[in-house]
């Protein structure tokens, strides 16, 4: 108890302290988040039962609407566990001396780590032992009071992992939601992580995380962002033992005016290790999004590979990407590649469309769909692929996001066999 609250409250101080840059550079190529305003909110009281209906009746709905099932509820102050098992909740000022200190996250990496170590309200601990199978449906919603909490993941040796995370919201003013993932894959283990975002036009949203994966382990991790006013994102996934393999997918669809920011580090640190980045985002009306996808290959990595491929579609002329992938390598027998392009709508593809018997908007909408489906192909849940895809529809024809939409997997192609233009770009990109 005494340590916990000398971590506490040294992360408290530090996300009061902790510089965020100022700079034209920083203004330019990250989205804000104004932290103060939500803090004394996350100090509130308890949800009571009018959270806990808010949760219930989220639930029912994507059983109605997507037959999706959670096994826990979790809301801004009160949850619901409907399957125990590979799970536990363990109030914040219950962490031990001994579950701290073998965090990975550090309050002074980041101004929003600290915030998120200062205010959290609970830790998640999701734990499969060695050679066990576990599947686990888990919703998060944020109400007006804000949603502050903590994941930690571990997976044994030989086990197996399917977890997927919807992440929602309820509000009548500006709320936030703010999430910190741990998850450390372990040797010949394979963990399917799926966090898809849909939260209201009031949340503002904090989503960092943290990966390693052991030797011969295997991380297919899939970001989905759909919802929010602002979403912040910083993902920090490192194949660190001999042959661990990384792959992942992350989707943006902006409507509206919303900002999405989106940092992704990938690292290959052991010999014949593979980290697979990919990153497609489109923006409609006025809304915008960075996709900053960085590798890292560190000087043991001999006989590695490293692919970033990040890809924007923008749909309006006020709308905005901006895509800057980076690596640095430091071992000089891997193979390498990362590119970017981001244009509007293919005119001569609409122009075929239309030539067809299409209309210029069912055109477009085939046209979109197509650009998301080849990375919708690659998730490997099936649950996952059929509500991306149903977020994907709901926001291309209705322009919505924030709501459980109805099944829809119109229009959408899932044919992996699929190679797009710039996967001919790449001459390593044979991974299998």
């Amino acid at each position: 108890m005494e340590y916990y609250k000398s971590f506490n409250e040294e992360a408290l101080e530090l996300s009061k302290s902790l510089p965020e840059e100022q700079s034209e550079l920083y203004k330019r190529h990250f989205v804000p988040i104004a932290l103060d305003k939500f803090a004394a909110k996350l100090e509130e009281g308890d949800g009571g039962l009018e959270e806990e209906a808010i949760l219930k009746d989220l639930s029912q709905a994507a059983l109605v609407n997507l037959n999706l099932r959670f096994d826990a509820l979790f809301g801004s102050t009160r949850h619901l566990i409907n399957n125990q098992k590979f799970l536990e909740v363990v109030p914040a000022k219950e962490m031990t001396e001994e579950r701290i200190t073998g965090k990975m996250y550090r309050s002074k990496e980041d101004k929003m780590v600290a915030f998120i170590h200062a205010h959290a309200r609970r830790i998640i601990f999701i734990d499969v032992p060695d050679g066990v199978t576990a599947e686990l449906n888990l919703l998060f919603v944020n109400t007006d009071i804000p949603f502050s909490t903590q994941v930690i993941v571990k997976t044994g040796r030989e086990s197996k992992l399917n977890l997927f995370e919807w992440y929602s919201s309820r509000t009548s003013g500006e709320s936030l939601l703010s999430i910190l993932h741990e998850i450390k894959v372990g040797t010949y283990a394979k963990a399917d992580v799926s966090m898809v975002h849909n939260e209201d036009v009031n949340t503002a949203v904090i989503n960092f995380s943290k990966s390693m994966v052991a030797d011969n382990g295997i991380l297919n991790a899939n970001y989905i962002y759909n919802g929010g006013s602002n979403t912040r994102a910083k993902n920090d996934i490192a194949s660190s033992g001999f042959a661990a393999r990384s792959n992942v997918i992350e989707l943006v669809m902006g409507s509206a005016k919303q900002k999405f920011d989106l940092n992704t580090i990938v690292s290959n640190l052991a010999k014949d290790t593979v980290s697979d980045l990919e990153s497609k985002a489109s923006a409609a009306d006025s809304s915008a999004c960075i996709l900053k996808g960085f590798a890292v290959v560190g000087e043991d990595a001999s006989g590695s590979r490293s692919f970033i491929n990040e890809r924007g579609m923008l749909l309006s002329k006020n709308a905005y990407i901006s895509s800057i992938p980076g690596m640095s390598i430091n071992n000089a027998n891997v193979k390498a590649t990362h590119s970017s392009a981001t244009a509007p709508v293919d005119e001569e593809a609409l122009f075929y469309l239309t030539s067809r018997g299409a209309t210029d908007a069912v055109a477009k909408r085939l046209i979109i769909s197509g650009f998301f489906s080849s990375s919708i192909a690659k998730i490997e849940n099936p649950m996952v692929k059929a509500t991306v895809s149903s977020l994907m529809q709901e926001k291309i024809n209705n322009k919505k996001f924030g709501t459980i939409p109805k099944l829809d997997i119109s229009n959408v192609w899932v044919n992996e066999s699929y190679k797009d233009t710039f996967q001919g770009h790449y001459k390593y990109r044979e991974l299998k």
